[in-house]
């Protein structure tokens, strides 16, 4: 067990619970806040080692009725993304609910310092990506779509109940993400939405999920980090190695990661796309891949609505992007209808 060493109060001294995660022997020296989070308190903690050395942990603290899960989440997400590209994410250390306060949770990791300005390039984002997607393609523990907990996607809860369809697994994310959007927004009427919702699970989701499970073709589940905003990847203090975090980690269709990088909210684009099938191969059929990209942009969109529903313009984006999907598919119909009849 470490011991808290700082001259402050003894109630601002760390929990026995996290001292005793923290190396044996060590001395806190620092405790500082690290960052922003709109749902938990993050931490800076500094450690002197018994040979003089000191050592740095990231905490992230959650309380409340949404503690427990936030600190699973990312415990877990981390965890699983750590065992595959250790050189990309910092080692997680612990889970753990405080001794003095039992509604209060940690989750701890080793503290990596990162350059905050700085988007990393393609070549770099990329290259960690692809490397998550590689090194995890069929290594799923049950073969299957989800993951072993509920991960959290900010605050918000994803069901990840194993699935062995792709199409169900996304199909029953969607309906779940869209029926939060309309409760964030107390039911608000938007007829428009409403009819692209239906044409979304009747038209969109079959045609462009069902033929990756279709004429002997299938989806391989890989580990998928699903929150690859700029925030979320920087540079280490080296200014060549990328560090991912904040992972609301499940096991699915690798292509899931890349639809944050149509966003045009975020600076990314094309190149970090281009560079990312430099190391993995488009699932077939290919040519449906940018209409995959459009579909699987929409996750965040729709998060993103539900997360600032004050922010209206969230909802009209996500709804434009959902009619364009609608339109091309109803204009592949259209083709297919209007194609000369061949008579054999």
């Amino acid at each position: 067990m470490a011991t808290d060493v700082r001259n402050v109060n003894e109630h601002l001294k760390l929990d026995e619970n996290l001292l005793a995660v923290l190396p044996e022997g060590g001395e806190v020296v620092s405790v500082k806040p690290s960052g922003m989070s709109d749902y938990c308190n993050t931490f800076r903690i500094e450690v002197r080692l018994p040979d003089g050395s000191t050592q740095v942990f990231f905490e992230k603290e959650g309380s409340g009725e949404q503690g427990p899960g936030l600190v699973e989440s990312a415990f877990t997400s981390e965890s699983a993304a750590y065992e595959f590209i250790p050189e990309h994410v910092p080692r997680p250390v612990a889970l753990g609910t405080y001794k003095s306060r039992p509604d209060r949770h940690f989750f701890l990791a080793e503290f990596v310092e990162m350059i905050e300005d700085d988007i990393p390039r393609p070549e770099s984002y990329m290259a960690a990506v692809a490397a998550l997607h590689s090194r995890s393609m069929g290594k799923s523990p049950t073969g299957q779509f989800g993951f072993p907990v509920n991960t959290r996607f900010g605050d918000l809860p994803q069901d990840n109940t194993w699935t062995t369809s792709w199409e169900e697994y996304w199909t029953r994310q969607m309906r779940d993400f869209l029926d939060r959007e309309d409760a964030a927004h107390n039911g608000e009427p938007h007829e428009e939405l409403e009819r692209l919702r239906t044409l979304l699970f009747e038209k969109v989701l079959p045609r462009y999920l069902r033929p990756l499970e279709s004429d002997g073709r299938s989806v391989t589940p890989c580990l998928i980090h699903a929150d690859l905003w700029p925030g979320n990847v920087k540079y280490m203090a080296d200014g060549e190695t990328v560090c991912m975090f904040d992972a609301c980690a499940m096991w699915g269709h690798n292509e899931v990661d890349l639809g944050v990088f149509r966003n045009p909210r975020y600076p990314l684009g094309k190149p970090y796309l281009k560079e990312y099938w430099k190391h993995v191969p488009i699932s077939e059929p290919e040519e449906d891949v940018d209409s995959r990209n459009s579909l699987y942009m929409l996750r965040g969109q729709i998060l993103l609505s539900v997360l600032y529903p004050y922010d209206l313009k969230l909802r009209e984006i996500f709804v434009n992007n959902m009619r364009l999907l609608v339109e091309r598919v109803e204009e592949e119909e259209a083709a297919q209808r209007n194609a000369p009849q061949v008579h054999l």
